[in-house]
């Protein structure tokens, strides 16, 4: 059985205590023949007086009292911390399960969906010619909630598929990482004239791989912010705020407004409603788990026509 950390405490505080009886006996005898010469120290140990063994019992009986109350209470602390531990236990279980179900839920209504989608289509491939406008206007309008609802279901598994244990974290050189980011984005988007300029000398303390992942996704965000006509430019940098590291990636591409912004980072939002932004609702949605994981923030400001910019905090002070 593990011990808690009271239970270590008070395991501690009773070793501790048996040796301070017999140090302070010993250092009682010292004093006493040294600093005032009362005595040698082999004497004042093995033959105190009547007046010192009743002080040294009475000490020895207080040093006993405060290791008895200091064991009761860290008994009691023990106690909740071991009730506490069986609680995350138990809700951590309830979590895993409930995650379980949600996923089994989601597939199973998104086959469900595709199985509808598919009867539509063979319902209008068959029978199409016999319809009336009015009926045809019916199905047209049953297979885009068809296809919605699939949009919907397939994102809702992709964001319970993203990473949710604990960041492990270390000493991260950001800019470098940046910098292995480029390489990559540019042996995929060749054909992509995009000018990327990294801050050097950036580092932080956060889990490598989901920063990593992070700065991905939003140099890919800016790249569908930026026209293929215009020469890109997107800029990797930080800044320091009330004793906080702010991080950034902004682009020259068509910006956004600042309503525009609150839906950014909104995996369901509709694409229909906001053309211009970028179609891939994931990569901000992904991002901000991440984040938030971490303990930061992550937000969004742009100028309709001019440019954007995604900011971050790994951590919060």
């Amino acid at each position: 059985m593990i011990k808690t950390l009271a239970q270590k405490s008070s395991y501690l505080l009773f070793l501790w205590g048996l040796l301070l009886v017999p140090f302070a006996t010993v250092a009682d005898s010292v004093l006493a023949a040294v600093l005032f010469g009362e005595g040698s120290i082999q004497q004042r140990l093995l033959s105190p007086s009547y007046h010192e063994l009743a002080i040294r019992v009475l000490f020895s009986t207080f040093i006993l009292a405060a290791i008895y109350l200091g064991m009761h209470y860290l008994a009691n602390s023990a106690q909740k911390e071991s009730s506490l531990q069986l609680r995350n236990h138990d809700l951590d279980l309830v979590r895993q399960d409930l995650e379980e179900f949600q996923d089994d839920v989601l597939r199973k209504l998104r086959n469900t969906s595709t199985e509808l989608e598919t009867a539509i289509d063979l319902l209008k491939d068959q029978n199409s010619r016999n319809f009336d406008e009015k009926t045809r206007f019916f199905i047209e309008n049953a297979d885009k909630i068809s296809n919605r609802m699939y949009r919907l279901l397939e994102m809702s598994l992709s964001l319970t598929d993203l990473p949710v244990g604990e960041p492990h974290r270390g000493l991260v050189k950001l800019d470098e990482l940046a910098h292995d980011v480029v390489a990559e984005l540019r042996g995929k988007k060749a054909d992509r004239q995009v000018e990327f300029k990294i801050q050097p000398w950036i580092s932080g303390w956060c889990d490598q791989g989901m920063i990593r992942q992070v700065i991905y996704n939003l140099f890919c965000n800016a790249m569908d912010f930026i026209p293929e006509s215009r020469q890109g430019r997107i800029e990797f940098g930080a800044f320091d705020r009330s004793s906080q590291k702010v991080l950034f990636v902004r682009d020259n591409g068509t910006g956004f407004s600042a309503a525009q912004a609150k839906r950014l980072f909104d995996p369901f939002r509709e694409i229909a409603h906001d053309p211009d932004l970028p179609q891939d609702t994931l990569r901000l949605a992904h991002s901000r788990r991440i984040i938030h994981r971490h303990g930061g923030q992550i937000w969004a400001e742009g100028v309709q026509g001019a440019s954007g910019t995604v900011f971050f905090t790994y951590y919060s002070v």
